[in-house]
């Protein structure tokens, strides 16, 4: 998911609005009467608070007069919108490994502000190294992969009240090291009209940034694709997603995958268990024989898997813990070496998918790590990840 869609309230007080609403509702099982007066724009703007629609929710906090009864709690909820709707100071160091060898370090740190309660906007300075960037060789035709890059971001969340709709766009540009520009972005847009279903659509274009070659050569993709997702309906969750690639080396690939998990244990300690399954292909192979590796990047080539889920959650006070396993039981792809000979034969294919993650709220700072290891036939990976939210 976004870091945008990543927000979350902090714990609601308690309020008297249900006492309110159950005051005179008549014979057990009876249903309660309408609230009157006022209490209905804060007993709705509670509602809307919870989903983050802030924007509606200002709206009907905006009509509750000062002098109403209802106005305390109007005042308490108003305090919590206003929490929400800081500016925010975001600082984020990443650390990322592979066993190409490649060895990636990158820095953000920008602000996140609402001009309007429907309305995010995000700003960030970004920079990326590769301390085992290699020399100009004669291997490399004379070149070397640029070691940095520093760029900047610019995003939006647009939320519009009542609509159950997010419009989310970025835009981000980086000149490395050997004096190229290179410009990418994404925009997104997900509807909840249909609840518990959720609708989405993303386009973006991104660089390449996982292996020497693709960062020397500046290969970058375009994708487009959509999704139907149900996010903890009754403690159920899902997706099928369906994505097409285009690369800049005129390439193609398309992805498809779904997952469903379903709830074991809730409360503090919540379980979740399910089956994924996955499949991937590309148009043109760019394994190299010579090197017995991708480059300059990775092409699936008929890959499909499917495996358990296993989803996990400990929340203790301010304290959240998170984890995740996605394990093929079954997986294959079609052997490069042999392609590049004319031959079509399959080979087993491994995967496994590990994340983790940590965070705690310090009276309005957030500070988290989160770990993501990823491990697949040709390759491995582990991501560290250090994060810490200032209100300003």
């Amino acid at each position: 998911m976004s870091p945008f869609l990543a927000m979350r309230l902090s714990a609601f007080a308690s309020c008297f609005i249900v006492a309110a609403a159950l005051v005179g509702a008549g014979a057990a099982g009876a249903a309660p009467r309408p609230l009157p007066g006022d209490w209905r724009y804060v007993a709705e703007a509670q509602e809307r608070l919870a989903i983050a629609d802030y924007a509606a929710a200002e709206a009907l906090l905006a009509q509750v007069p000062a002098q109403s009864e209802a106005a305390r709690d109007a005042g308490t909820l108003r305090a919590q919108l206003d929490a929400a709707l800081a500016t925010r100071l975001e600082l984020e160091t990443r650390a990322f490994f592979d066993t190409q060898p490649l060895a990636r370090l990158s820095q953000s740190a920008g602000a996140s502000f609402w001009p309007a309660a429907s309305l995010q906007l995000r700003l960030r300075a970004i920079g990326l190294w590769y301390p085992r960037a290699p020399r100009e060789t004669a291997e490399l035709g004379g070149s070397a992969t640029p070691a940095h890059a520093v760029g900047g971001l610019v995003g939006l969340l647009f939320r519009p009240a009542r609509a159950d709709l997010d419009v989310i766009a970025t835009g981000l540009g980086r000149i490395w090291a050997d004096g190229s520009a290179q410009l990418s972005g994404s925009a997104e847009i997900e509807g909840r009209w249909l609840s518990p279903l959720r609708l989405r659509a993303s386009a973006r274009r991104d660089e390449l940034l996982d292996t020497h070659a693709a960062i020397r050569e500046h290969v970058s993709v375009t994708a487009a694709g959509g999704a139907l997702a149900v996010d903890d309906w009754n403690g159920w969750s899902g997706e099928l997603r369906g994505e097409g690639r285009w690369y800049s080396d005129s390439n193609r690939g398309l992805t498809a995958y779904g997952w469903a998990v379903a709830p074991l244990l809730r409360g503090a300690l919540s379980l979740k268990a399910g089956w994924g399954a996955a499949w991937a292909d590309t148009s043109r192979s760019r394994w190299s024989l010579a090197a017995q590796a991708y480059a300059p990047y990775f092409t699936p080539l008929g890959a499909r898997r499917h495996g358990p889920i296993v989803v996990a959650a400990l929340s203790l006070g301010k304290l959240r813990v998170d984890a995740s396993g996605d394990v093929a039981v079954q997986g294959s792809e079609l052997d490069p070496t042999a392609l590049a000979w004319g031959v079509t034969s399959r080979v087993d294919g491994a995967y496994v998918d590990l994340r983790a993650g940590a965070s705690i709220d310090l009276g309005g700072a957030r500070v988290g790590v989160t770990y993501h290891h990823n491990h697949q036939l040709y390759y491995r990976f582990h991501d560290a990840a250090f994060r810490l939210e200032l209100p300003l």
